[in-house]
């Protein structure tokens, strides 16, 4: 009987823990390219086996990072220390605002649960684009230009949750996300896998993303942000489904949902139908917009809360849809529509500090993805907006917005947004 001893089993990859030893560098546009040839982005398709590729890229978020914190926000650990101070063993990294008490608004953002602190899509931080823009270091940058509200010239507070890195590595001592813990070392190359042990490899109260949204909602801010301070949601993904099915429930909503000014779902796709709570169901529909993948224009109406039955996108989300710029991947829509949610976002504050309820305006719109000319005068104008014979007393609520069968035809079916 043969047997085979550990050290005859192939070595696991290795590869240096910074750019320079990988063999890049960070030009002036803050995209990575390769020392041999600046012509070059960064190659992560650099074997068949995926997880080598995974290893070569396992320590790309430490520019990132270090760019956040030049911004002024600061990495804190949850579970939050404990009242002696001692901080926990196993801990989940997020980034906030230093002065972030001090702010009359906060904007909350919860990415997608597949990506690292700080990333929305690594196929633009290592390559066209570069770091900045590939990350939330652009949607920072933004943030900061912004004010709190018409009455409050500062800029708003930040926090950057972290819904993908909740798998803690003991050997790093930091969590991971779950493709960057399969890229951590192996006993050896011939080994499945790393195991996931519930009593090793998770956080309290952060062990999933559901309960860090809970988490996040329920015990940081009430601890780090004032209580008058209002908070606008953005989502992301399936970061953003989670964010509403936590919200699902009138328990929770009655606990949390009067601090939230604002939602922008962007690229979720929560529908209509799961929605049980009644308040956040008049949320969905007053307060919350939704940015899709979309051939269409940015910020191109697609549909209002009822849906609309002649795109091939999903509608039914109980909310506004809008075209978020990008027609396909989905991580890459908040880099094409990030200055339109947080001008949206502005808005909804300054509406707000002047004593007037926001509401969405009443859309009423005839896109379609392309009917034959023949049939524009049997597709009839469908009301999808947000009255729907509810009191609107009080509320700042803009003249309809709609696109004209005209307009359609002249675009080739292309749908042109107009105020009248």
């Amino acid at each position: 009987m043969f047997k085979r001893k550990w050290s005859a089993l192939p070595a696991d990859v290795k590869f240096p823990s910074n750019l320079k030893g990988l063999g890049y560098f960070i030009n002036k546009d803050s995209e990575v390219r390769s020392i041999e040839n600046e012509d070059n982005y960064f190659k992560f398709f650099i074997n068949r086996n995926l997880r080598v590729c995974e290893r070569q890229r396992f320590a790309m978020n430490h520019e990132i990072h270090k760019r956040l914190n030049d911004l002024g926000l600061c990495k804190l650990s949850l579970p939050l220390p404990a009242s002696d101070g001692t901080p926990p063993l196993a801990s989940v990294p997020i980034f906030a605002s230093a002065s972030i008490r001090e702010k009359s608004r906060v904007v909350i953002i919860f990415g997608e649960t597949h990506q690292d602190l700080g990333v929305l899509a690594h196929r633009v931080i290592g390559g066209n684009g570069g770091i900045d823009k590939g990350s939330l270091v652009s949607v920072v940058k933004a943030l900061l230009q912004q004010q709190c509200s018409s009455m409050d010239p500062t800029p708003p507070g930040i926090i950057l949750a972290n819904m993908g890195e909740l798998i803690w590595w003991p050997e790093g001592e930091r969590t991971l996300s779950k493709s960057a813990f399969d890229a951590t070392p192996m006993r050896s190359a011939a080994h499945i896998g790393n195991y996931i042990d519930a009593k090793v490899n998770r956080v309290p109260g952060n062990e999933s993303p559901v309960a860090h949204v809970k988490y996040i909602f329920e015990t940081v801010v009430s601890t780090l942000v004032d209580s008058n301070a209002g908070l606008d949601i953005i989502g992301l993904g399936d970061g953003a489904d989670v964010v509403e099915s936590y919200w699902n429930c009138s328990a929770t909503w009655d606990r949390v949902g009067s601090r939230i000014n604002c939602f922008a779902s962007v690229g979720g796709q929560f529908p209509a139908w799961e929605v049980k709570c009644d308040g956040l169901q008049d949320f969905l529909q007053d307060r919350t917009r939704a940015y899709v993948p979309s051939d269409e224009p940015l910020g191109s109406v697609l549909s209002g809360p009822s849906g609309n039955p002649l795109t091939s996108t999903f509608t039914r989300l109980g909310c506004p849809v809008f075209s978020a710029g990008e027609p396909q991947h989905v991580e890459t829509l908040f880099i094409a529509s990030h200055l339109t949610v947080l001008d949206w976002l502005q808005e909804v504050a300054d509406i707000s500090a002047s004593g007037k309820t926001y509401k969405n305006p009443m859309f009423v719109s005839i896109y379609s993805d392309g009917p034959d000319e023949d049939n524009w005068g049997n597709l009839g104008v469908e009301e999808m907006g947000c009255a729907d014979g509810r009191e609107e007393t009080g509320a700042d609520v803009s003249p309809p917005v709609t696109i004209t069968r005209d307009d359609a035809l002249r675009m080739d079916s292309t749908a042109e947004i107009a105020q009248k």
